[in-house]
Order: structure tokens, then sequence, then C-alpha cells
């Protein structure tokens, strides 16, 4: 009978890893598409030149757009967000002689799912940041500016029932010439 028991309890241990992430999945899921938007757009804010490649690698229908000067590049991505939606980004890079602003915005138009609160609680969960949301009857909103006195990133985003958006903007100070 024990060994019956014993059968019985270690079939029910291991079966509860097993159901409990079929729990969380799509949760983890949702998480995970703010929190990749919002690194892709770090890549290109910050004016990396695999951001690009790093697009298209991870799914993203990316490409150069035609700049209208030598100090301005545009660039534009599409993807299909599983469960949420078709999203667009469009970044704008620009080169000034003391600084870099790189500013990039993904936005999906009605979003679909219920789990918006929780792909913004993500995204301000990220050491980088700090600032404030609020949940209100409109959606989720959050401010955030770049953790450590990084001052020079700025991140505005929301999920509402009209639209899921991440605004990043990162100003870089370049580095003092010693002619």
């Amino acid at each position: 009978m024990r060994a019956g028991l014993a059968v019985i309890a270690a079939l029910a241990l291991s079966v509860t890893p097993v159901v409990a992430q079929g729990k969380t999945k799509g949760t983890a899921m949702s998480l995970d598409v703010g929190v990749e938007v919002v690194e892709l757009c770090e890549e290109f804010a910050k004016g990396d030149v695999l951001a690009v490649d790093d697009a298209i690698a991870k799914g993203w229908d990316a490409y150069e757009g035609t700049g209208e000067s030598p100090y301005v590049q545009t660039y534009s991505a599409s993807k299909e967000l599983a469960g949420i939606g078709s999203a667009e980004i469009f970044v704008l890079f620009e080169d000034y002689p003391t600084h870099t602003l790189g500013y990039c915005r993904m936005d999906v138009l009605e979003p679909q799912g219920n789990d918006g609160s929780v792909v913004i609680q993500a995204i301000q969960n990220l050491d980088r940041y700090e600032g404030q949301t609020q949940m209100i009857s409109e959606g989720s909103f959050a401010s955030l500016v770049g953790a450590d006195d990084d001052t020079n990133r700025m991140l505005l985003t929301h999920w509402s029932a009209e639209s899921f958006v991440v605004q990043l903007t990162i100003i870089t100070p370049k580095p003092a010439s010693t002619e």
C-alpha cells in the first residue's frame, strides 16, 4: 500500500511542473514581447550598426530607409506579434557634432489579448529603467528614464484598447575630441 502511495506521490510531483508551465507559458510569452521590443529599440536608438540584422534574425521585416542627409538615418520594421497584433517600428537616428539622438517607436493598433498591464509591468521591471506606472480605466501607462543617473534614456510605453506603444529616446554625448 505504501509503495503504491509513493508511486502516486512521485507521479503527482513529476506532473506538477508541466501543469504549472502550461498555466504560465502564455503570460511569459507576453512579457517577452514587450521586453523584446524595448531591447530592439535600444539597439536602434544607440546607433548599433547591426540593429537591422538583429531585427531580421528575430523575425522582423526590417530595413534602412533613405535619410534626408548624411546626418540622419531612418529605419523601419514590422512583425506580427503572436496574440497581440501587427507591429510597426519607426526609427530616427540623428548625428550632431556633440551628441547623437536615437528615437524608436513601435505601434500596435487595437492590440489583442488582455495582458497589457502585465506587459507594461514587465518593461518597468527592467533594472535599467526607473519611473512610474499608472493603471487606469483607459489602460496601463509608464514613463521611465534610465536608472543610475542614465537620464539620457527616456522610455514611454502604454497599452490601451486603441494601441500598444513603446517609444524610446536615447541622447548620447560623443566623446570630446582630442585635437
